[in-house]
């Protein structure tokens, strides 16, 4: 009884890897139409054999066709990923797997095509059988952890989307030329942008809408979400958009923000702290006082949205709601250095938004005019510092990662416990 297994000609092996080498090279230059035809020209060239039966064989006739054909597999995989060729990608993957079983990567590509999906349980068995074979590779362990971490927030109702511009927003268009100015500059600053959707309600809750609000309002329009308010962890321009402070300001080039996002969506408001509004409303002076909520350290508001009737303007004391799956809390934390009314969000006390208070090994600058080493030093240490250990980090620019923990920054970054002293020639260094 024999199987069958994958072979070529001989003569056609060069042009297999000609074919891979030059899909390899489209693919590096970001030209995945292209990556994908080659090597659909390079699988093209196999076809299949019968295995025939030895016992006395010390040879495997099938090893090098087969991990050649898997390795084009997972290639082309990639490249339909790219081209947003989701089912392509995923049977290519599969088959990658199948004919490399004790590969890594094909398991990664298969999960891949499953986190896009939004079939994290399914992501998350793939990415575990891809760190199984490769313990080594970062990247499957970042992957890995995200998706249980994605996971743990289904249980609990909420979902966190991170978006970066030139990743999820600013997308470049012909059309725009000054737009595009923009946009560049916004990769540069490595923004993030978040959106917090209780999942059983899909009202979500922008922080720090900037650089692109039809982007960011198609983003949730295209995941069924309705944006029923805004929270802004400072007043500074690149994360809540306006009019740049000298001596950008003198190329009268607004940044998109806060200011359109209120005007698009009239009924929402926008929850800061008070001690930040008048730097929101230098940059952007048409917003309405009356369009502001004002925050309180240790405030806490709720999705959905109707558990928090009888808020009126201001949004403090602690909540008596515990998420139950169904709601999602956040609790503001006033964080003063950065600005004078910097806060950062405590998201169902497991995961804390830290806009410019709180980076990798690092905190956000504190040489602006209105900026405070004495406050940065307390909102650190004794504000953040004391938060459990594992809460999950997400900051407001991608300076070092997209995450961190208190744990980690407790034992490598700037929540270690040290004197005022200590702490002020640090950041005096930086």
């Amino acid at each position: 009884m024999s199987q069958s297994y994958p072979c070529y000609k001989p003569d056609v092996l060069q042009d297999i890897l000609k074919a891979k080498e030059r899909g390899t090279e489209a693919y590096k230059k970001g030209q995945y139409g292209a990556a994908s035809a080659e090597y659909s020209k390079a699988i093209a060239n196999f076809s299949t054999a019968p295995i025939p039966v030895d016992p006395e064989s010390t040879t495997d006739p099938k090893a090098e066709p087969t991990v050649l054909l898997g390795t084009l597999k997972s290639n082309r995989s990639a490249s339909y990923f790219n081209e947003k060729k989701y089912e392509d990608a995923l049977k290519d993957a599969d088959d990658a797997v199948r004919l490399r079983p004790d590969w890594a990567k094909g398991y990664f590509r298969r999960a891949e095509v499953y986190r896009v999906l939004a079939r994290h349980s399914d992501a998350l068995e793939a990415y575990e059988a891809a760190h199984q074979r490769d313990v080594r590779d970062r990247l499957i362990l970042e992957r890995l952890t995200k998706t249980k971490i994605i996971l743990k927030d289904a249980s609990m109702g909420v979902a966190l989307h991170q978006l970066a511009p030139g990743r999820d927003l600013c997308q470049k268009s012909f059309m725009t030329p000054i737009q595009n100015m923009i946009f560049e500059y916004a990769v540069q600053m490595r923004n993030f942008i978040y959106l917090v959707e209780n999942l059983a309600s899909k009202e979500c809750l922008v922080v720090d809408a900037c650089w692109d609000i039809d982007g960011i309002i198609k983003f949730a329009q295209k995941r069924g979400l309705k944006i029923v308010g805004a929270i802004a962890t400072h007043y500074h321009v690149d994360h809540v958009g306006g009019l740049p402070p000298p001596p950008f300001d003198r190329y009268r080039v607004r940044v998109d923000g806060l200011a359109k996002l209120l005007k698009k969506l009239p009924k929402i408001k926008a929850y800061v702290n008070p001690a930040d509004i008048p730097g929101i409303l230098k940059a952007n002076p048409e917003i309405p006082q009356d369009r502001f909520s004002h925050t309180e350290d240790g405030g806490t508001l709720c999705l959905p949205m109707s558990l928090n009737i009888g808020l009126g303007g201001t949004v403090g004391g602690q909540s008596d709601h515990v998420s139950d799956g169904r709601s999602t809390i956040m609790q503001f934390i006033h964080t003063p250095g950065h600005t004078p009314g910097s806060q950062c969000v405590l998201i169902n006390g497991c995961k804390l938004l830290s806009g410019d208070t709180l980076f990798m090994g690092a905190c956000g600058r504190v040489d602006f005019p209105d900026s405070d080493r004495d406050k940065m030093y307390h909102s650190l240490q004794h504000k953040l510092a004391t938060l459990p250990d594992d809460v999950i980090v997400y900051p407001g620019h991608n300076y070092g990662g997209e995450m961190t923990t208190i744990e980690n920054e407790r034992e490598h970054g700037l929540l270690r416990p040290k004197s005022k002293d200590d702490f002020l020639r640090e950041v005096s260094n930086t």
